[in-house]
């Protein structure tokens, strides 16, 4: 064999062991970028997938948190996770965080939602009015944030009034409220900061009960909350005669339906005593709610018609008054009566009757939650 054949046999063989050295690191390479990207986009899925899983637990259960980093084995891989409250961006939020670990590969996801998140736009102050709204003798409405218990939360809270009318204070009425997170101890007379007059609602003015709490838009079309005041559930009552009531304290969902002709529209001299959602409601939206004399109710109040909030009665979360013309006065308060806003007592209003499970995002792949930021 001559010397030239055997450069070119040994030639051709170190030629072909570097190409396949090559195509078997490249191909090496392939698998390993496949698996990394595998490992990576399943990382994220199980990351997002937790989020989304304990953002359903918190619906469910709101009270839902897990303060110490805990981890549990998801699929192929490992994920720790907290669940805590946390001011995000000058808003309370609840910040869900999840790091998960799948063939080595880590992946942090970290989402914040807002802390309460059923809580409708429709209740824009301690009241809230579709018309002229006067306040007289002692009356307190207080717009800063209270607990049910009735302490103030600091840079919480809302307007006193908040009107598509005019508001006129009289008396010795004190109001107060907070605007943009500055509290206004209430006074007489009041800072105008925390009274909203000849306010435009985008849309109309709501009209009834249901699209107070958003319409069919959140679950609650026509005749919701008094189908469920018509079903007992958690005491909850309806009647279209104040004398029908069977008495304090009401809770659940309180539905007085009255006729459209004076004077039986009437509930007057009541004690208001008990929690939930209280509606006082007729077709032609002239239902009246006369001399609120004592008691303290806790939650949502809806009525056609709002005379005299007074003596020894205490609300404590938020009044929406929905007539645009009243029939006897638009005074709201005449004596000690208080009102005082609270997002607590109308979040506990909803979620002890499950109302929050018809409103914001409600269905199988969504987290009920209102979702404000997502950060991988």
């Amino acid at each position: 064999m001559s010397k030239f054949l055997l450069i070119l046999i040994l030639g051709s063989l170190i030629t072909f062991g570097v190409i396949s050295f090559n195509q078997n690191k490249n191909i090496s390479q392939a698998t390993e970028n496949s698996v990394d990207n595998y490992a990576q986009t399943k990382a994220r899925n199980v990351a997002n997938s937790t989020i989304l899983m304990l953002m359903s637990t918190v619906a469910d259960d709101y009270d839902f948190r897990v303060v110490s980093p805990t981890t549990i084995q998801v699929l192929d891989g490992d994920v720790t996770y907290f669940v805590i409250d946390e001011t995000f961006e000058g808003e309370d939020q609840i910040k869900f965080s999840v790091t998960a670990n799948v063939y080595g590969v880590t992946k942090s996801v970290v989402a914040y939602t807002d802390k309460f998140p059923f809580f409708p736009p429709s209740f824009r102050g301690a009241i809230t009015a579709n018309s002229s709204v006067l306040s007289n003798g002692n009356m307190t409405i207080d717009g800063r944030n209270h607990t049910a218990l009735g302490t103030v939360i600091p840079e919480t809270g809302s307007y006193a009034i908040w009107t598509t009318g005019t508001f006129t204070q009289m008396g010795t009425s004190d109001l107060g409220g907070t605007d943009l997170k500055i509290d206004y101890v209430p006074s007489n007379p009041a800072n105008p900061n925390v009274i909203k007059e000849n306010q435009i609602w985008s849309g109309g003015f709501p009209d009834s009960p249901d699209m107070v709490l958003g319409g069919p838009a959140t679950g609650f079309p026509e005749g919701t909350l008094k189908s469920i005041a018509q079903s007992g559930i958690n005491g909850s009552q309806y009647v279209t005669n104040p004398s029908g009531l069977s008495g304090n304290p009401l809770s659940g969902v309180t539905y007085l339906e009255l006729p459209t002709n004076f004077p039986h529209n009437q509930w007057k001299d009541m004690d208001i005593t008990g929690s939930g959602v209280l509606v006082l409601h007729n077709s032609a939206k002239n239902a009246i709610m006369k001399n609120l004399l004592s008691g303290t109710f806790k939650g949502i109040i809806i009525v056609d018609d709002l005379i005299h909030v007074q003596d020894l009665a205490t609300v404590i979360g938020t009044i929406i008054i929905l007539t645009p013309a009243p029939t006897d006065g638009n005074c709201v308060g005449n004596s000690d009566g208080k009102v005082l806003y609270s997002t607590e007592a109308v979040f506990d209003a909803l979620t002890g009757m499950n109302l929050e499970k018809r409103m914001f995002n409600y269905g199988f792949s969504n987290s009920r939650l209102y979702v404000t930021n997502w950060l991988e």
